[in-house]
C-alpha cells in the first residue's frame, strides 16, 4: 500500500509540474510581444525611371516617364531619358549622389495601389493581414469594424488603425493605408455586453446622439450599421449623425425599404444580396416582418424565380443618382457556391490563416453545403453568385458607383490576394478591365473625398504605387504579382514583398500566435457577446 501511494504522489507531483509549466509557457506567449513585420528596404527619396504610367481614369498609358518622390508624394514626373523597354531584365537600383535611389524600371507599368474597400482588422492583423495586403499591392483599406470601448483585445480600434497609419508613415511598420475608420456595428442592441453604457442598446433618440457623439470623440468618419436596426433606430441614427458631420455605412438594415436608405444618405451599402432581395417582386412579404433567421434553399430559390429586371433597372437608376455607394463583395457568397468543391476547401492560401480560423471557415462551409441545395438538388448558392454578378453589370452600365471590397477575414476570403479575386469576379462579370480596376483605384480616392492627392498617378499625389510586368488594362492578373511596391513614398522591391508573404506563413503557423487569437478572442466582451448570441 506504501509503494502505491508514492507512486500516486510521485504521478500527481509530475502531473502539477506539467501543468505549471504548461502555464508559464502560455503565459509566455501571450505576454511576449509578437513578432513585426519586414520593413522597407530603403525609406529614402525615389526616382523611378523610366516606367509607363497607367492613366486609371481615362485608360491611356504613357511610356518613358521618370517619377520623383519625395516625403511620402510625388514631386515631379518628366520624360525619362532611358528609351529601353525590357521588362526580363531584373529591376536595377542604384544610390544617387544626393540619396536618392534611383530604379531603373526598363519601361515597366506603373499604376496606383489597390484599395480593399471592405474589411475588417484584428488586433494581430500587423502579423497575419498587413503582409499579405501589401505583398498584394493593396496599399490602402476601409474598415468596417471598430470597438465600442477601446481598447479591444480582439479588433482593431480606431486608436489603433491611426497609430498604424502613423508609423507608417514614419517609415516604422508595414501597414496599408487606413483613411476611413468605422463604428462598431451597431444591430439594435443585441451586439451590446450587458456592462457596457445603455446608449449602445438605442432606445432613444437621446441614445443615438450619445452614441454618435461617443464614436465621434473615438475619432470614425462613420457609423456602421447592421440588418436588425429598426426603423425608428435608423432613422434616429440619420438624425444624429447628420448633426454631428458623420455618415452612416454598412448593410441596408431589413426593416428600412431601399427608397429610405438612399434618401438617408447613407453613403455606401455593402454585399451582393442587395439587389437580389430589393430586384425580387417575392421579398415584400418577407420584408412585412423583422429578419429573423437565414433564408433557406427553397426561400432563395422563390427570390431568383421572382427577379423582376424592369423594377431593378429602376432601384439602380435611383441609386446612380444619390450620393449612395455599393461595395458588392461577391467573395462572400462564393462560400455557398462552393462550399462542396474539394479544391475551394483546400486552398493552398490557407497556409496563410492560422489553425483556429481554419477550424472556423471549415465549420462555416459545412453549415453552407447543408444549405445549399434546393429540393430539386439544385445549387441555390452558385445561382446567388450568377446573378450578383449580372447585377454588378447591370448596375455599372445603369451608373452606379462601385467600390472593391472583401471583407476580409471572412471565411474563405484571403488578405491581399482576395481582392485579386474579386475584381476577377468583376470582369467575368462583363465589366472591362478599365472599369474594374477603378474600383480599387480612383473610385475609392473619390468615395474618400481624396482624390486629389491619391487614386492616381499624378504630382502631388501619396507615393502609393505598383510597379508591374505587363499592362494591366490587358492583363488584370499581372496586378496580383507586383514586381515592387511603393507605400507612402517606401520602397518595398519584390524580394521584400516575397519576404512578407513568408512571415505571415510563419505567423499563421506559429503556436504563439495561434493562442494569442484565442485569447484575444476569449477577452473581448463584445466577442463574447457575439458568441452568445
Amino acid at each position: 500500500m506504501g509503494q502505491f501511494i508514492r507512486i500516486i504522489k510521485i504521478a500527481a507531483l509530475l502531473l502539477t509540474s506539467l501543468l505549471v509549466t504548461g502555464a508559464v509557457f502560455v503565459a509566455a506567449c501571450l505576454h511576449w510581444p509578437l513578432a513585426e513585420a519586414p520593413g522597407p528596404a530603403s525609406t529614402a527619396p525615389l526616382l523611378l525611371d523610366n516606367v509607363s504610367i497607367v492613366d486609371v481614369e481615362t485608360g491611356q498609358i504613357h511610356p518613358h516617364q521618370a517619377v520623383w518622390i519625395d516625403q511620402g508624394r510625388i514631386s515631379k514626373i518628366a520624360a525619362s531619358d532611358a528609351v529601353v523597354t525590357d521588362k526580363n531584365t531584373t529591376i536595377r537600383t542604384e544610390l544617387m549622389a544626393d540619396g536618392r535611389l534611383k530604379v531603373h524600371a526598363a519601361g515597366r507599368f506603373l499604376m496606383p495601389g489597390l484599395s480593399d474597400m471592405h474589411t475588417h482588422s484584428l488586433q494581430i492583423s500587423p502579423q497575419l493581414h498587413h503582409p499579405l495586403w501589401i505583398a498584394a499591392g493593396v496599399t490602402a483599406v476601409r474598415d468596417l469594424s471598430g470597438c465600442m470601448l477601446q481598447p479591444d483585445s480582439f479588433q482593431a480600434c480606431t486608436a489603433d488603425r491611426k497609430r498604424w497609419q502613423q508609423e507608417l508613415h514614419a517609415g516604422r511598420r508595414t501597414s496599408p493605408n487606413y483613411w476611413l475608420h468605422s463604428s462598431y456595428q451597431l444591430n439594435g442592441g443585441p451586439e451590446v455586453p450587458a456592462s457596457y453604457p445603455a446608449f449602445f442598446k438605442l432606445q432613444s433618440a437621446a441614445d443615438a446622439k450619445a452614441l454618435v457623439e461617443h464614436y465621434q470623440a473615438q475619432g470614425t468618419d462613420f457609423i456602421k450599421v447592421y440588418e436588425q436596426l429598426s426603423a425608428q433606430q435608423y432613422q434616429w441614427l440619420v438624425v444624429a449623425a447628420k448633426a454631428a458631420g458623420l455618415q452612416l455605412a454598412g448593410h441596408q438594415p431589413w426593416l428600412v425599404s431601399f427608397q429610405q436608405m438612399l434618401e438617408a444618405g447613407q453613403r455606401s451599402v455593402e454585399h451582393g444580396r442587395v439587389f437580389i432581395f430589393e430586384c425580387a417582386d417575392a421579398i415584400e412579404a418577407y420584408k412585412q416582418q423583422p429578419l429573423s433567421q437565414s433564408f433557406q434553399p427553397e426561400q432563395w430559390r422563390e427570390l431568383l424565380q421572382s427577379q423582376n429586371p424592369e423594377l431593378c433597372q429602376q432601384l439602380m437608376q435611383h441609386m446612380a443618382l444619390s450620393n449612395t455607394w455599393w461595395s458588392p463583395t461577391l467573395l462572400t457568397l462564393q462560400l455557398g457556391a462552393k462550399a462542396g468543391d474539394t479544391a475551394f476547401r483546400q486552398d493552398r492560401r490557407l497556409k496563410y490563416v492560422p489553425y483556429l480560423l481554419q477550424l472556423l471557415w471549415q465549420g462555416d462551409a459545412d453549415a453552407m453545403l447543408k444549405k445549399a441545395y434546393d429540393s430539386k438538388g439544385l445549387n441555390v448558392h452558385a445561382e446567388l453568385l450568377v446573378l450578383a454578378q449580372q447585377q454588378v453589370k447591370q448596375a455599372q452600365q445603369a451608373g452606379v458607383k462601385i467600390l472593391a471590397g472583401t471583407d476580409t477575414p471572412d471565411s474563405f476570403v484571403f488578405a491581399g490576394s482576395g481582392l485579386h479575386d474579386e475584381l476577377a469576379l468583376y470582369q467575368q462579370a462583363g465589366l472591362t478591365p478599365l472599369e474594374v480596376i477603378q474600383t480599387a483605384t480612383i473610385n475609392p480616392a473619390v468615395f474618400s473625398g481624396m482624390a486629389a492627392e491619391t487614386g492616381s498617378v499624378a504630382v502631388g499625389n501619396t507615393a502609393d504605387l505598383l510597379l508591374l510586368n505587363h499592362n494591366p488594362l490587358l492583363d488584370l492578373a499581372t496586378m496580383s504579382q507586383p514586381q515592387a511596391v511603393v507605400l507612402a513614398g517606401h520602397w518595398y522591391p519584390q524580394v521584400v514583398l516575397q519576404q512578407l508573404e513568408r512571415f505571415a506563413e510563419d505567423q499563421a503557423n506559429s503556436i504563439r500566435l495561434n493562442l494569442h487569437l484565442l485569447w484575444d478572442m476569449l477577452a473581448s466582451p463584445a466577442m463574447r457577446q457575439q458568441f452568445a448570441d
